[in-house]
């Protein structure tokens, strides 16, 4: 039993952290993605602009496994996603359960960008932007 209630405490924790740097700019990239609308309530921190696949019937509860992988909006190309578990130890011989979610794509989305990089102001146009992105 406990080690199903660390599995989960991790998996909140890992998907909170995760999700909290998916909504902030993205340091030296000049477009910025646009994250999808809606997406998953996540305890604590409210609609996280990510779907979470996984079988039905589970604690927390994951979308079908058909559901949007991507996490960016205007976005052409190709997703990929895995997840991986396992126990991990500190050097003081604690186990911690690990889970992580990584999700790569390789395409091109249309984003925001700086309508003028000096003075910002917080204007921004629309620009199309490709590349390979991995989302951990």
């Amino acid at each position: 039993m406990r080690l199903r209630f660390a599995y989960l405490l991790v998996l909140l924790l890992a998907l909170g952290s995760t999700l909290k740097a998916q909504i902030e700019p993205i340091p030296k990239l000049t477009v910025q993605p646009v994250p999808i609308p809606g997406g998953d309530l996540v305890s604590g921190y409210g609609i996280a602009n990510l779907f979470v696949p996984g079988p039905p019937g589970l604690t927390p509860p994951f979308d079908p496994l058909g559901a949007e992988p991507n996490g960016i909006t205007n976005f052409k190309g190709q997703v990929a996603m895995g997840y991986t578990s396992g126990l991990a130890t500190d050097n003081k011989g604690r186990q911690y359960a690990v889970i992580t979610d990584i999700r790569v794509f390789k395409g091109t989305y249309k984003g925001g960008k700086a309508a003028d990089p000096v003075n910002t102001a917080g204007a921004t146009g629309s620009e199309t932007a490709s590349g390979i992105f991995v989302e951990i």
